[in-house]
């Protein structure tokens, strides 16, 4: 779910303002472009070059967000095998109680 939510932001602000250009920094003003991966939240570049995130772990937005979509993606096949899983005991056990 916070992978989803991440995602969902991820992709409003990327699409909000064109291709690669996310929603301004509210604190300088510039374009959101990179992504804190300690924080979990949208910087620009003023902010990764700032005290506050000079030692963490920052890439492009469009590369984080696609990062959150493929994990959110193996983790939504998992659940829906799960699901299928659950689903043939369900039949079973019905069957069995018949």
């Amino acid at each position: 779910r916070n992978l989803a939510e991440i995602a969902k932001k991820l992709s409003s602000r990327a699409g909000s303002a064109g291709a690669g250009a996310g929603s301004l920094c509210l604190k300088h003003q510039e374009p959101l472009k990179l992504f804190c991966q300690e924080d979990r939240t949208a910087i620009c570049v003023v902010c990764d070059r700032s005290h506050a995130h000079r030692a963490h772990t920052v890439s492009p937005i469009e590369e984080a967000a696609q990062e959150c979509k493929e994990q959110i993606q193996s983790k939504l096949k998992s659940l829906k095998d799960e699901r299928e899983r659950l689903q043939g005991l369900k039949l079973t056990g019905e069957k069995r109680s018949q």
